[in-house]
């Protein structure tokens, strides 16, 4: 049934791409320099930018054929992925996870954290023109939530043709389908966009549980509203999306043979009123207003085991358990940055409230206001030598006054090498979840409960990054760089949850938590048809029983990642395959049994490897993609990955897959 739509929605794209009479270039056009916009004062080049500002471009996201920003990341170096079957897949950057790592959409935060997590697959790719990461603490601009690092995801808006579109097709064999489009037009200094896109995922199982499937049957809804209206050097952007997740899971018979599913709902529904541009001579201006609304609930069924019919439950209903959150937020931000001036500034305003409403919110609802106030100055001591020391004071209605300054460098040696340090020191206030919610999840017959503490303190971190860049043009388009980084990372008061008692836990404060470790990366591009990239990286985590216990501080685990990208120019082909190998990973918990003792733990090491062959048809508005993804058919993997948390499955892959992939643009 899914094949014959896949074959369906190819023939009419294939078909569509004879009638298109306007023929694309030979090879897209591209900036001469990827240009960047996170934390940074001004749209700026990456090469110059004074935070280390890893980009994602549209042309990778196309070859890795990422659906979702799982799907992405899944090969990137210090970033490490973990799947939980109710709460989603979750990410850690250089050892720090969960709440520290922000996740924005044009540099407005998403909505919809369970156990400090954001669904990386219910994030679709299909209207992203590129994805920004900065590693480390990016706490001055973006406060709470941004002391691991920031995934800033841009959106395509820019067009200078009248018309132009996208159509995309997607099919794995594990039964997931996804269909998506994207369609602009411009008119005078108006340009209206829309997309659209849907998934479907029948879910599997990688255990040996009757009914569960621990990859739970997904259904996804997406789509959006882009209107930009030019004012000379302004422009002004309303953005509106909405997003609806259902989420099949089935459940195992408990000890007295009943049988219960749920279907848990995820709706979003974000509007952003975005201007930007220059202003007063040099300057560039930057404001938000955004008015996010998410909500979650499930249902319940009480499952015949003989038939397996199911029935609506009457003991757990909507009503009962259906939580709403919504952010109201404005973000305004004046800077100048212009190259060739000594002084360089920005400074801007971060004001938002935070309000959730449900039977299962303590007094049933709450909400948490914030105000910021932030500066940065860049000051370029000598020709190559720049400093740029930065502040932001927030004020919390539920924690006070709060300051986390900042300091970051950058040298230049010449034209190739370059040197960035930074120190950082952030903090995070507990969120409303954390603080206020009760939350029941059900993990095959046992049900477990999560509960909101009022007493958490603040989370205080301390930073340091420092990195170095050697890049060596060898000709045209062809070079060869060598990139060495080192972190250490410090929270006090880290907030993790406990452990279960009676399946009950709780949000606690853990007195230290700490990460160091080193990436080193190469990148060489001798021809202009090859490119590879090689990342080694060790990360490693303190133990937090180490001195009770005595056991080890650190604990460290090693990563290699390559992408090998060929192309042949001459039969618009290209080849690219994505590598990483995620070394042995362990750990310490308390032994359930003696509080006295220690139980290590460990996540085996596994590799994961995809490959992807594509070929442009029609100077380039026709791409068809085949691959494979997990070619070593990694499944889930026993482990401990959170401080307090049980012996549990670390759901990474689900199998080798293959995968075909059409796009027409025109």
């Amino acid at each position: 049934m899914r094949a014959y739509r896949l074959v369906l929605g190819m023939l009419l794209v294939y078909t569509s791409s004879f009638a298109q009479k306007k023929e694309r270039d030979s090879v897209d056009v591209e900036q001469l320099e990827e240009v960047v916009i996170t934390a940074q004062y001004t749209p700026y080049s990456e090469k110059n930018a004074v935070y280390k500002v890893h980009a994602i471009p549209s042309k990778t996201i196309q070859k890795k054929a990422a659906n979702n920003l799982r799907e992405l990341l899944q090969q990137e170096s210090n970033i490490d992925l973990s799947q939980n079957s109710v709460f989603g897949t979750s990410i850690e950057i250089q050892g720090i996870s969960k709440e520290n790592i922000k996740i924005l959409k044009d540099g407005v935060p998403f909505m919809g954290r369970l156990n400090g997590i954001i669904d990386l697959n219910q994030i679709n790719l299909s209207s992203i023109e590129r994805v920004e990461i900065i590693e480390g603490p990016v706490s001055v601009f973006y406060g709470t939530d941004a002391s691991g690092g920031i995934i800033n995801l841009i959106s395509k808006k820019n067009q200078t043709e009248i018309l132009k579109g996208d159509v995309s097709t997607y099919y794995e064999d594990i039964n997931a389908l996804t269909v998506n489009g994207n369609l602009g037009y411009k008119f005078g200094k108006n340009q209206l966009n829309l997309n659209g896109g849907y998934y479907d995922f029948d879910g599997l199982s990688t255990n040996d549980a009757l009914r569960n499937l621990n990859w739970e049957e997904r259904n996804q809804y997406f789509g959006g509203i882009s209107y930009t209206r030019n004012f000379g050097k302004l422009d002004v952007v309303y953005d509106g999306n909405f997003s609806k997740e259902k989420l099949f899971s089935v459940g195992d018979p408990d000890r007295r043979g009943d049988i219960k599913d749920k279907d848990y709902h995820t709706r979003r529904i974000d509007n952003n009123l975005n201007i930007k541009g220059d202003i007063f001579n040099n300057k560039f201006i930057t404001a938000t207003v955004s008015y996010l609304d998410y909500q979650r609930y499930h249902d319940t069924f009480d499952v015949d085991p003989t038939t397996l019919e199911r029935k609506l439950s009457e003991s757990d209903s909507k009503e009962d358990n259906i939580v709403k959150f919504n952010y109201s937020g404005v973000k305004a931000q004046l800077g100048k940055n212009v190259q060739s001036e000594v002084v360089n500034y920005a400074f801007g305003t971060d004001i938002n409230n935070e309000y959730t409403k449900g039977s299962r919110i303590l007094d049933e609802e709450q909400s948490l206001f914030t105000s910021a106030f932030y500066g940065s100055l860049n000051y370029k001591l000598t020709k190559n030598l720049e400093v740029q020391p930065a502040a932001r004071y927030t004020w919390n209605s539920n924690y006070g006054s709060l300051l986390s300054p900042a300091f970051n460098t950058l040298y230049k040696l010449g034209n190739n090498h370059k040197i960035r340090l930074s120190y950082a020191q952030g903090f995070r206030a507990p969120s409303l979840k954390e603080t206020y919610l009760d939350f029941q999840i059900s993990a095959g017959p046992v049900t477990y409960i999560i509960n909101g503490n009022e007493d958490l303190e603040v989370e205080k971190s301390n930073s340091f990054n420092l990195n170095y860049n050697f890049h060596q043009p060898l000709g045209v388009s062809k070079y060869f760089s060598v990139e060495p980084s080192f972190f250490y990372n410090e929270i006090s008061n880290l907030i993790a949850l406990s452990e279960f008692v009676d399946n009950e836990r709780q949000y606690i404060n853990i007195d230290k938590f700490k990460s160091l470790g080193g990436t080193l990366k190469l990148s060489y591009k001798p021809i202009t048809s090859l490119l590879v990239k090689t990342n080694f990286s060790l990360i490693g985590r303190y133990n937090k029983y180490n001195e009770k216990f005595d056991s080890i501080e650190y604990l460290y685990s090693p990563e290699v990642s390559v992408n090998l990208s060929y192309e042949l120019e001459k039969v618009s082909v290209a080849l690219d395959v994505f590598y990483k190998f995620s070394g042995e990973r362990e750990g310490f918990i308390i032994d359930p049994d003696n509080a006295n003792n220690l139980m290590k733990t460990t996540r085996k090491s596994f590799n994961n490897l995809n490959t992807t062959i594509s070929k442009r048809f029609f100077k380039n508005s026709f791409i068809a993609s085949i691959g494979a993804k997990n070619l070593f058919d990694v499944q889930d993997i026993e482990a401990v990955d959170e401080a307090g948390s049980a012996h549990s499955r670390n759901m990474q892959l689900w199998g080798r897959s293959f995968f075909v992939k059409t796009s027409y643009r025109f």
